[in-house]
């Protein structure tokens, strides 16, 4: 039983490591940018995936993974916002407008970045934003898994390449 523990507590903790930027992120947009309040969210999602963990598959891949992940950790965050849910009067409305610019601007400079990409990596580009697996991706283009992959990850060191070019001037 002790070593089953030990199995499992090894698993948490791999999994919290592969998600816990995106889980943090969740929570803090979730908690209106206040960081204790995001924290104390982020607490309670860890709960809700421990005690999810045996429902969730072990050999499962990493993409599908990190959706159920989202997915359990939005509806622990659903809860969380149920039991905290701040009066509507008392919400900033700056701070709500703040966050939805910063979005926006986060969105527009993506866009930038990917627009200034050769056609055929704007392609796999737009087409990964749109939620197309990299399977999907090659077949849509007549190439290999392998072949898609690849060109995905040169767009994406292209786009790095841009930002740092960008930074520098």
């Amino acid at each position: 039983m002790n070593e089953k523990l030990h199995s499992a507590a090894a698993r948490y903790s791999e999994l919290l490591r592969r998600h816990e930027r995106m889980l943090r992120w969740l929570c803090l947009r979730r908690a209106y940018f206040d960081i204790e309040l995001s924290d104390d969210y982020f607490q309670e999602v860890c709960l809700f995936l421990w005690r999810q963990l045996p429902s969730l598959p072990s050999d499962m891949p990493y993409k599908q993974e990190h959706r159920y992940v989202k997915k359990l950790a939005l509806s622990a965050l659903s809860h969380c916002s149920r039991k905290n849910r701040p009066e509507v009067k008392s919400i900033d409305p700056e701070m709500i407008i703040a966050i939805d610019q910063h979005a926006k601007e986060n969105e527009q400079f993506l866009n930038d970045l990917v627009d200034a990409l050769p056609e055929d990596d704007r392609i796999v580009v737009g087409l990964y934003r749109a939620g197309y697996e990299v399977a999907d991706i090659a077949l849509y283009l007549g190439i290999s898994p392998n072949a898609a992959s690849h060109r995905f990850r040169r767009a994406i060191a292209k786009m790095q390449t841009i930002m740092k070019i960008e930074n520098k001037i």
